[in-house]
Protein backbone atom coordinates (compact mmCIF):
# COMPACT_ATOMS: atom_id res chain seq x y z
CA UNK A 1 0.00 0.00 0.00
CA UNK A 2 2.88 2.46 0.34
CA UNK A 3 4.08 1.93 -2.68
CA UNK A 4 1.03 2.47 -4.27
CA UNK A 5 0.58 5.86 -2.44
CA UNK A 6 3.61 6.85 -3.06
CA UNK A 7 3.57 5.85 -6.79
CA UNK A 8 0.60 8.16 -7.01
CA UNK A 9 1.62 10.94 -5.57
CA UNK A 10 5.22 11.23 -7.53
CA UNK A 11 2.62 10.54 -10.38
CA UNK A 12 0.27 13.13 -9.35
CA UNK A 13 2.32 16.62 -8.30
CA UNK A 14 3.84 17.11 -12.03
CA UNK A 15 0.22 17.68 -13.22
CA UNK A 16 -0.76 18.96 -10.23
CA UNK A 17 2.20 21.96 -10.63
CA UNK A 18 0.69 22.38 -14.72
CA UNK A 19 -2.32 22.93 -13.38
CA UNK A 20 -1.88 25.24 -10.37
CA UNK A 21 -0.07 27.40 -12.68
CA UNK A 22 -2.31 28.36 -14.34
CA UNK A 23 -4.75 28.74 -11.89
CA UNK A 24 -2.50 30.77 -10.08
CA UNK A 25 -2.18 32.95 -12.82
CA UNK A 26 -5.66 33.14 -13.64
CA UNK A 27 -6.22 34.61 -10.49
CA UNK A 28 -3.38 37.22 -10.98
CA UNK A 29 -4.96 38.04 -14.43
CA UNK A 30 -8.50 38.62 -12.38
CA UNK A 31 -6.79 40.42 -9.69
CA UNK A 32 -5.17 42.81 -12.35
CA UNK A 33 -8.47 43.24 -14.12
CA UNK A 34 -9.97 44.21 -10.64
CA UNK A 35 -7.27 46.94 -10.33
CA UNK A 36 -7.91 48.74 -13.92
CA UNK A 37 -11.66 48.66 -12.98
CA UNK A 38 -12.72 45.99 -15.67
CA UNK A 39 -15.90 45.13 -15.14
CA UNK A 40 -16.48 40.93 -14.54
CA UNK A 41 -18.63 40.40 -17.81
CA UNK A 42 -15.42 42.15 -19.53
CA UNK A 43 -12.78 40.18 -17.61
CA UNK A 44 -14.27 37.18 -18.06
CA UNK A 45 -14.26 37.79 -22.29
CA UNK A 46 -11.10 39.20 -21.99
CA UNK A 47 -10.00 35.60 -20.59
CA UNK A 48 -11.81 33.66 -22.88
CA UNK A 49 -10.55 35.47 -25.88
CA UNK A 50 -6.86 35.09 -24.56
CA UNK A 51 -7.22 31.35 -22.85
CA UNK A 52 -4.84 30.08 -25.03
CA UNK A 53 -2.19 31.77 -24.92
CA UNK A 54 -2.58 32.35 -21.29
CA UNK A 55 -2.20 28.57 -20.96
CA UNK A 56 0.94 28.63 -23.17
CA UNK A 57 2.54 31.03 -20.88
CA UNK A 58 1.71 28.92 -18.07
CA UNK A 59 2.68 26.25 -20.22
CA UNK A 60 6.78 27.69 -20.63
CA UNK A 61 6.69 28.43 -16.86
CA UNK A 62 6.06 25.10 -15.81
CA UNK A 63 8.41 23.70 -18.43
CA UNK A 64 11.41 25.02 -16.36
CA UNK A 65 10.41 22.96 -13.23
CA UNK A 66 8.99 19.63 -15.47
CA UNK A 67 12.75 19.42 -17.25
CA UNK A 68 14.28 19.42 -13.99
CA UNK A 69 11.97 16.71 -13.01
CA UNK A 70 12.72 14.77 -15.82
CA UNK A 71 16.34 15.15 -15.91
CA UNK A 72 16.59 14.21 -12.17
CA UNK A 73 14.51 11.28 -13.00
CA UNK A 74 17.21 10.38 -15.64
CA UNK A 75 19.57 10.87 -12.98
CA UNK A 76 17.63 8.26 -10.73
CA UNK A 77 17.19 5.59 -13.20
CA UNK A 78 13.20 6.23 -13.62
CA UNK A 79 14.03 6.94 -17.69
CA UNK A 80 15.53 4.22 -20.23
CA UNK A 81 18.35 5.15 -22.10
CA UNK A 82 16.86 6.44 -25.46
CA UNK A 83 16.99 4.12 -28.49
CA UNK A 84 18.55 4.26 -31.59
CA UNK A 85 16.30 6.64 -33.64
CA UNK A 86 16.37 6.53 -37.29
CA UNK A 87 15.13 9.25 -39.79
CA UNK A 88 11.77 7.23 -40.29
CA UNK A 89 10.65 7.60 -36.75
CA UNK A 90 10.06 10.95 -36.81
CA UNK A 91 8.70 11.03 -40.38
CA UNK A 92 6.38 8.12 -39.37
CA UNK A 93 5.52 10.12 -35.41
CA UNK A 94 4.40 13.22 -37.39
CA UNK A 95 2.17 11.71 -40.39
CA UNK A 96 0.86 8.54 -38.12
CA UNK A 97 0.25 11.30 -35.14
CA UNK A 98 -1.74 13.74 -37.89
CA UNK A 99 -3.41 10.70 -39.59
CA UNK A 100 -4.78 8.96 -36.05
CA UNK A 101 -5.73 12.66 -35.03
CA UNK A 102 -8.12 12.93 -38.24
CA UNK A 103 -9.38 9.77 -37.67
CA UNK A 104 -10.63 10.51 -34.03
CA UNK A 105 -12.18 13.74 -35.34
CA UNK A 106 -13.73 11.94 -38.02
CA UNK A 107 -15.55 9.62 -35.79
CA UNK A 108 -15.98 12.35 -32.68
CA UNK A 109 -18.01 14.23 -36.11
CA UNK A 110 -19.84 11.21 -36.82
CA UNK A 111 -21.08 10.39 -33.65
CA UNK A 112 -22.28 14.03 -32.90
CA UNK A 113 -20.76 13.98 -29.51
CA UNK A 114 -19.55 17.57 -29.60
CA UNK A 115 -22.90 18.87 -29.86
CA UNK A 116 -23.64 17.19 -26.22
CA UNK A 117 -20.64 19.15 -24.82
CA UNK A 118 -20.75 22.58 -24.37
CA UNK A 119 -17.51 22.47 -22.80
CA UNK A 120 -16.28 21.23 -25.46
CA UNK A 121 -17.57 24.03 -27.70
CA UNK A 122 -16.14 26.39 -25.32
CA UNK A 123 -12.75 24.69 -25.46
CA UNK A 124 -13.22 25.30 -29.33
CA UNK A 125 -14.08 28.90 -29.24
CA UNK A 126 -10.97 29.64 -27.08
CA UNK A 127 -8.69 27.96 -29.67
CA UNK A 128 -10.04 28.66 -32.82
CA UNK A 129 -10.53 32.84 -32.11
CA UNK A 130 -6.69 34.07 -32.01
CA UNK A 131 -4.92 34.42 -35.13
CA UNK A 132 -3.83 30.86 -37.04
CA UNK A 133 -0.14 31.54 -36.56
CA UNK A 134 -0.99 32.32 -32.96
CA UNK A 135 -2.77 29.26 -32.71
CA UNK A 136 -0.24 27.08 -34.53
CA UNK A 137 2.70 27.97 -32.36
CA UNK A 138 0.91 27.77 -29.26
CA UNK A 139 -2.02 24.82 -29.15
CA UNK A 140 0.27 23.18 -32.31
CA UNK A 141 3.70 23.38 -30.97
CA UNK A 142 4.50 25.05 -27.55
CA UNK A 143 1.73 22.99 -25.42
CA UNK A 144 2.18 19.60 -27.07
CA UNK A 145 5.89 19.56 -26.09
CA UNK A 146 5.25 20.47 -22.46
CA UNK A 147 2.35 17.86 -22.34
CA UNK A 148 4.55 15.26 -23.17
CA UNK A 149 6.57 15.73 -20.47
CA UNK A 150 4.25 15.76 -17.96
CA UNK A 151 1.92 12.37 -19.02
CA UNK A 152 4.68 10.68 -20.71
CA UNK A 153 8.05 11.61 -19.44
CA UNK A 154 6.85 11.84 -16.00
CA UNK A 155 3.45 10.20 -15.26
CA UNK A 156 4.26 7.44 -17.53
CA UNK A 157 7.82 6.67 -16.79
CA UNK A 158 7.15 7.07 -12.95
CA UNK A 159 4.48 4.14 -13.03
CA UNK A 160 6.14 2.10 -15.01
CA UNK A 161 9.50 2.29 -12.85
CA UNK A 162 7.10 1.20 -9.50
CA UNK A 163 5.19 -0.95 -11.30
CA UNK A 164 4.63 -2.18 -15.32
CA UNK A 165 4.79 -0.53 -18.75
CA UNK A 166 0.77 -2.10 -19.46
CA UNK A 167 -0.05 -0.09 -15.86
CA UNK A 168 1.31 3.21 -17.01
CA UNK A 169 0.21 3.08 -20.48
CA UNK A 170 -3.26 2.90 -19.04
CA UNK A 171 -2.89 4.95 -15.93
CA UNK A 172 -0.62 7.98 -17.80
CA UNK A 173 -3.33 8.00 -20.95
CA UNK A 174 -6.53 7.79 -18.43
CA UNK A 175 -5.02 10.89 -16.67
CA UNK A 176 -4.24 12.91 -20.09
CA UNK A 177 -7.43 12.00 -21.06
CA UNK A 178 -9.20 13.50 -17.75
CA UNK A 179 -7.10 16.88 -18.08
CA UNK A 180 -8.18 18.13 -20.89
CA UNK A 181 -11.97 18.48 -18.59
CA UNK A 182 -14.48 17.72 -21.04
CA UNK A 183 -15.84 14.08 -22.68
CA UNK A 184 -14.93 14.97 -26.29
CA UNK A 185 -11.20 15.86 -25.38
CA UNK A 186 -11.17 13.19 -22.85
CA UNK A 187 -12.27 10.61 -24.84
CA UNK A 188 -9.53 12.35 -28.06
CA UNK A 189 -6.77 12.37 -25.34
CA UNK A 190 -7.53 9.07 -23.59
CA UNK A 191 -6.84 7.33 -27.25
CA UNK A 192 -4.11 9.31 -28.47
CA UNK A 193 -2.66 8.49 -24.87
CA UNK A 194 -2.39 5.10 -25.23
CA UNK A 195 -0.90 5.76 -28.78
CA UNK A 196 1.69 8.33 -27.39
CA UNK A 197 2.56 5.56 -24.59
CA UNK A 198 3.20 2.31 -26.79
CA UNK A 199 5.45 3.91 -29.26
CA UNK A 200 6.94 5.70 -26.44
CA UNK A 201 7.84 2.68 -25.15
CA UNK A 202 9.03 1.38 -27.95
CA UNK A 203 11.50 4.21 -28.65
CA UNK A 204 12.88 5.22 -25.19
CA UNK A 205 12.77 8.83 -27.03
CA UNK A 206 10.34 11.54 -25.75
CA UNK A 207 11.01 13.77 -29.27
CA UNK A 208 9.01 10.64 -30.56
CA UNK A 209 5.60 10.90 -28.87
CA UNK A 210 6.63 15.28 -28.96
CA UNK A 211 6.11 15.13 -32.67
CA UNK A 212 3.55 12.47 -32.56
CA UNK A 213 1.27 15.08 -30.80
CA UNK A 214 2.60 17.96 -32.85
CA UNK A 215 1.88 16.28 -35.82
CA UNK A 216 -1.87 15.70 -34.56
CA UNK A 217 -2.40 18.93 -33.33
CA UNK A 218 -0.89 21.04 -35.84
CA UNK A 219 -3.38 18.78 -38.69
CA UNK A 220 -6.44 19.30 -36.83
CA UNK A 221 -5.89 22.60 -36.64
CA UNK A 222 -5.12 23.26 -40.29
CA UNK A 223 -8.04 20.85 -41.03
CA UNK A 224 -10.16 23.19 -39.05
CA UNK A 225 -9.63 26.09 -40.85
CA UNK A 226 -10.05 24.70 -44.14
CA UNK A 227 -13.28 23.34 -43.00
CA UNK A 228 -14.68 26.80 -42.58
CA UNK A 229 -14.96 27.18 -46.03
CA UNK A 230 -17.54 24.66 -47.79
CA UNK A 231 -15.54 25.05 -51.17
CA UNK A 232 -12.57 22.90 -49.85
CA UNK A 233 -15.43 20.52 -49.47
CA UNK A 234 -12.88 18.02 -52.20
CA UNK A 235 -9.58 19.21 -50.37
CA UNK A 236 -10.83 17.97 -47.11
CA UNK A 237 -11.47 14.59 -48.62
CA UNK A 238 -8.52 14.01 -49.86
CA UNK A 239 -6.66 15.09 -46.62
CA UNK A 240 -8.89 12.39 -45.39
CA UNK A 241 -7.75 9.83 -47.71
CA UNK A 242 -4.58 10.64 -46.88
CA UNK A 243 -4.79 10.72 -43.39
CA UNK A 244 -6.65 7.55 -43.21
CA UNK A 245 -3.56 5.93 -45.45
CA UNK A 246 -0.91 7.53 -42.68
CA UNK A 247 -2.58 7.05 -39.50
CA UNK A 248 -2.67 2.94 -41.05
CA UNK A 249 1.05 2.98 -41.75
CA UNK A 250 2.36 5.15 -38.93
CA UNK A 251 0.52 2.63 -36.75
CA UNK A 252 1.87 -0.60 -38.57
CA UNK A 253 5.36 0.75 -38.38
CA UNK A 254 5.09 1.45 -34.24
CA UNK A 255 3.65 -2.06 -34.17
CA UNK A 256 6.39 -3.94 -36.19
CA UNK A 257 8.90 -1.36 -34.47
CA UNK A 258 11.35 -3.68 -31.98
CA UNK A 259 11.22 -2.78 -28.26
CA UNK A 260 14.10 -1.37 -26.96
CA UNK A 261 16.64 -2.93 -24.65
CA UNK A 262 14.74 -2.52 -21.59
CA UNK A 263 18.11 -2.83 -19.18
CA UNK A 264 19.30 -0.02 -20.69
CA UNK A 265 20.10 2.62 -17.95
CA UNK A 266 20.59 6.24 -17.97
CA UNK A 267 23.30 7.97 -19.86
CA UNK A 268 24.33 11.75 -21.08
CA UNK A 269 21.52 11.56 -24.29
CA UNK A 270 18.27 10.79 -22.72
CA UNK A 271 15.96 13.18 -25.43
Amino acid sequence: MKKFFYTFWIALYPILIYTVIQLIFGLVIGFMGAIFGLEPDMLVEFIRENVLVFTTVCAVFSFVFLILFFYLDCKKGRVKKRGNINILDYIMAIIGGAGIAIILNIIISLTNLASYDSDFVEVSESITSPALMVTIICAGIIIPIVEEFVFRGLVFNRIKFQYNFVSAMIISALAFGIFHGNIVQGIYATILGFFLAYVYNKTKSIFIPILIHIGANLFVIIYGKLAENENNIWLLLILIVISIICAILGTIYFIKRKVENEDFKYSSSML
